[in-house]
């Protein structure tokens, strides 16, 4: 018989990850696989080696968050907004990126989605603000 306290961590639900975000925008370490998370605000939140693989992240606003180390593996970031976020050392391999905004995002070191985006692309985003992969005439 395992012990509890080694068994596999519960991955949190999206009314969890809401009920934790109405008492403090300190999320670090949390595991978020999977979670619906569609819209939700996570401006100014530290989310430091939070686990976000496979996660629906569309439209979430990442303003100015700490997500050093965060693993967005293969989550979906269409749309959010990642303005003045600190992504260094985050893995964003096979993530969404499509309509993402990184304007100013620090992606020192981030494992980028580079077989599903140019880092162009990304770069671009980067500097101009514009939404990764939008086009450019």
């Amino acid at each position: 018989i395992m012990p509890k306290d080694t068994a596999k961590p519960q991955t949190l639900t999206r009314k969890e990850v809401l009920e934790i975000l109405a008492e403090t925008k300190d999320l670090n370490d949390l595991d978020i696989r999977k979670a619906n998370l569609i819209k939700i605000n996570f401006a100014d939140c530290s989310l430091k080696n939070v686990n976000f693989s496979y996660a629906n992240l569309k439209d979430a606003n990442f303003h100015n968050a700490d997500l050093r180390g965060a693993s967005l593996w293969n989550a979906n970031l269409e749309g959010a907004d990642f303005t003045g976020a600190n992504l260094e050392d985050a893995d964003l391999d096979y993530a969404k990126l499509r309509g993402a905004i990184l304007f100013k995002a620090n992606i020192r070191r981030a494992s980028l989605p580079t077989e599903l985006i140019p880092r162009d692309d990304i770069m671009a985003s980067v500097e101009t603000g514009v939404k990764v992969g939008a086009k450019r005439y």
